[in-house]
């Protein structure tokens, strides 16, 4: 890309055919071929509608040809004006994506005109045998594809779909047959969700929770963020259906290991929910967020002391003050891995250390820039002790008079 920007486009594919490129595998082609281009000279001004001459559409064409004969493993086309180079070179273009693992295609296909008909074939042309295993759709249009192509996503492993369009109908399919079975591993509508072609609103919320929730938790991961700019307080936001009943079944049956959800309300649903969801993943990272409650998170705590799926959990706060050592202590043992990244007091740090035993779950253990100096010289070798047994990794680290717990 910067090749192209500083150089044009006869740079670049001069470049792309040097022998020392054969091999390449990662090609970052994003807003070469664009229809919006910003005024020459003016960083900061307003980008302006460019047609790209018939001439640096064909060298981006031959940019694409020399592309699809190297060893890629990730590609990014995101912003290219795609519909043109599929109407010249169709196959050319198909063979290129379907043949490289990871494909960015942000944006290749959107506002009025735009088709999608390169994104269709693509997905009509996936097989067992196609390389290519993970899409990023996001900003695309992709309402005018039929719905059984739309239904095809869940034959990849990992797809991002923020900021997309598509139609209830299409949503609907791709979702039930989520439900029944996808090979989707993980799955990312980021923060911008995927836009109703006719209400410009959540697609997802416009249709059953059942569904959804249902669908949702077939998978391994989700990233889905609804209210990243919402302002206002929490309290301010109606209660979430669609969160409830998904967090529902994320407790009671999942195949859910890890879900990036903190720009939610949580705020309404009941802390009995939140903890027996959160304890049903694998991998949670509990961070300072409005949309929770105090009682969420000392329940998902208590339960966590008890039983919990959970072999990863990251604590990322100010400091873990206002919640009582001993709960902390009794909840950090029982996770496999836990990093804390956040201020402790003494009673926390020895409340930890003292509650590490035998039957602890715990093994691998960062208590980050706590000083555990003041923890009793046995307790402490105690705790490393049990921490190292089965390979596990830790270590202490001296600097000046204080001393740190990490791994």
């Amino acid at each position: 890309m910067e090749i192209s920007q500083k150089d044009g486009l006869d740079r670049l594919l001069w470049v792309l055919k040097l022998p020392r490129f054969e091999k390449l595998q990662l090609l970052n082609l994003n807003r070469v071929c664009m229809d919006m281009k910003r005024k020459k000279g003016k960083k900061n001004s307003p980008c302006t509608i460019v047609v790209q001459p018939p001439e640096e559409k064909r060298k981006f064409r031959e940019i694409l040809e020399v592309a699809s004969k190297l060893p890629l493993t990730w590609l990014n086309l995101s912003y290219n004006d795609l519909p043109s180079v599929y109407v010249s070179s169709p196959d050319v273009l198909c063979r290129l994506v379907l043949n490289t693992p990871h494909v960015d295609l942000y944006a290749t296909c959107r506002g009025p005109g735009a088709s999608s008909n390169f994104i269709g074939k693509i997905l009509d042309d996936i097989t067992e045998a196609s390389a290519l295993h993970t899409v990023d759709l996001g900003g695309c249009d992709l309402d005018t594809l039929p719905t059984n192509l739309v239904t095809k996503l869940n034959c990849l492993t990992n797809v991002a779909l923020e900021g997309a369009f598509m139609t209830m109908e299409q949503a609907k399919a791709f979702l039930v047959d989520m439900a029944k079975g996808s090979k989707i591993k993980k799955f990312d509508i980021g923060c911008e969700l995927i836009v109703d072609k006719d209400t410009y609103s959540d697609v997802f919320e416009n249709l059953d929770h059942e569904l959804v929730a249902t669908a949702l938790n077939n998978l391994e991961h989700v990233i889905y963020n609804k209210l990243k700019d919402a302002k206002g307080d929490c309290c301010d936001f109606p209660p979430d259906l669609h969160l409830e009943r998904f967090l529902q079944v994320m407790g009671r049956n999942t195949k859910l290991k890890k879900v990036e959800m903190e720009e939610n309300n949580f705020f309404f649903v009941a802390p009995e929910v939140v903890a027996k969801a959160f304890n049903n993943l694998e991998h949670l990272e509990m961070k300072p967020n409005p949309y929770n409650t105090s009682a969420q998170i000392v329940a998902t705590l208590e339960l966590m002391a008890q039983k919990t799926r959970l072999k990863y959990v990251l604590f990322e706060y100010e400091d873990l003050s206002w919640l009582n050592p001993g709960l902390v202590a009794r909840a950090v043992v029982q996770v496999e891995q836990v990093d804390m990244k956040c201020g402790l007091s003494r009673a926390h740090v020895n409340a930890i250390l003292k509650e590490i035993g035998a039957s602890s779950r715990i093994r691998r253990l960062n208590l980050g820039d706590n000083d555990v100096s003041q923890v009793p010289a046995d307790v402490r070798e105690y705790a490393v002790k049990l921490l190292r047994r089965e390979g596990g990794l830790v270590k202490l680290e001296q600097k000046g008079k204080r001393l740190y717990l990490k791994c």
